[in-house]
């Protein structure tokens, strides 16, 4: 028999994955002598690291934080009226105990420094040697500043590579759950064709696939869209700029990057020909583009170090005619929509088995373009893509 929730849980994690990361993450405190570690986010789309010991995660910047003890309990706390038991409902918090709570909004000057206050007291408690932080780069500045400078004494780390390298390789219940989204991300594309018609604007396309995603359990979207009249160049937008009204015989980009049910990213892009058959010209882009895909994909080998990815598909892509990549183009899904690793200079994670790829496929030549993404689980034998939807033109 399965684990039984209370019914306000939607898709939580199994226990025991909880519980192996803990496991794992304390082995790391271990061997780095740290005392406790400490994580903050304040949104669904970023801030992995929060939702990976707790389950729970912060929406709409209501910032939240977590920490894990080197006894192995974790603690909650969150930007919320006390007591704390109110919301979330402790019985609902699976893992860890709601520790304090005070409504310590980001645009309130005046309590930058709560959140730190909240977390003062188990340090004065358990007096610590070394604190490890975990997502330094999205810590806020205002509460490390108050620990540090209040707790001179102790010594506080970035340990963020350290849960990157654990948390990048998935294991077999978050497979699972990122099946469930790649399972989403193929329902939601594979009805826009209905709703991507002649007189449709862009972001009415990209209300829809948020809606459906949300529909199918998903719990965040992030769509990106770019369209133009057939054989025209043109860019990617995000929703601020997705205002264009279609037109019959326009070539459209859909990319879904959507959370499924428990929270895990996937990626999915395909081309929409608008009213009509697709060219032959954008027919030839798009074998183009499978063959792009097909030799990023060849390169993503256990083992493989990304900034020799990154060299090699930039030659490629040049001696195809097409221009290189200058941003991220290739990287890791989890919790985060984006993650490590990913392939770009600077990257020192090499892939391993059972990470979780997104590839982007953009080809830029001095006369077209054309787009495709897909996410992809890597494996021994090579990487598996996780959507069914087709390597075609979806015709509307």
């Amino acid at each position: 028999m399965g684990e039984v929730f209370h019914e306000r849980l939607k898709s939580p994690i199994p226990t025991r994955e909880l519980e192996r990361r803990s496991q794992e993450l304390l082995k790391v405190m271990k061997r780095e002598n740290l005392d406790c570690i400490l994580a903050q986010n304040i949104t669904l789309y970023m801030g992995g690291a929060n939702r990976w010991l707790t389950d729970t995660t912060a929406e709409i910047h209501y910032p939240q934080s977590s920490f894990l003890t080197k006894d192995g309990d974790i603690g909650y706390i969150a930007c919320s009226g006390p007591p704390l038991d109110l919301y979330p409902p402790s019985h609902l918090l699976r893992i860890g105990q709601p520790w304090d709570a005070a409504p310590y909004f980001s645009v309130f000057n005046f309590t930058w420094d709560w959140e730190g206050k909240l977390f003062e007291r188990w340090i004065k408690e358990n007096n610590p040697k070394r604190i490890g932080i975990a997502g330094m780069e999205m810590f806020h500045w205002n509460y490390y500043d108050y620990l540090e400078k209040n707790f001179p004494y102790v010594e506080f780390i970035d340990v963020s590579s350290l849960i990157d390298e654990i948390k990048a390789v998935k294991s077999e219940d978050e497979i699972n759950f990122l099946e469930k989204s790649a399972f989403v991300l193929d329902k939601v594309m594979n009805y826009l064709p209905a709703v991507a018609q002649p007189g449709v604007r862009e972001y009415e396309v990209r209300s829809k696939a948020m809606q459906l995603a949300s529909d199918l359990g998903g719990e965040e979207a992030i769509v990106i869209i770019g369209s133009a009249p057939r054989d025209e160049k043109f860019d990617l937008m995000p929703s601020f700029f997705q205002n264009r009204e279609l037109q019959k015989g326009d070539q459209m980009y859909v990319k879904l990057q959507c959370s499924g049910p428990g929270g895990m990213y996937t990626t999915l892009g395909r081309m929409f020909s608008i009213g009509t058959e697709p060219s032959a010209s954008m027919q030839q882009s798009l074998q183009e583009a499978i063959a792009a895909q097909d030799k990023l994909v060849s390169m993503l080998k256990v083992g493989m170090d990304p900034q020799v990815i990154f060299a090699q598909y930039n030659e490629y892509l040049v001696a195809q005619g097409y221009k290189q990549e200058t941003g991220l183009f290739a990287y890791g899904q989890g919790y985060d929509h984006i993650e490590r690793p990913s392939i770009q200079p600077g990257e020192t994670l090499p892939l391993a088995k059972d990470m979780c790829m997104a590839v982007n496929t953009n080809l830029v030549s001095a006369t077209r373009t054309f787009y495709l993404a897909d996410s992809f689980l890597l494996k021994p034998n090579g990487p598996q893509r996780m959507s069914k939807t087709p390597l075609a033109i979806l015709r509307t």
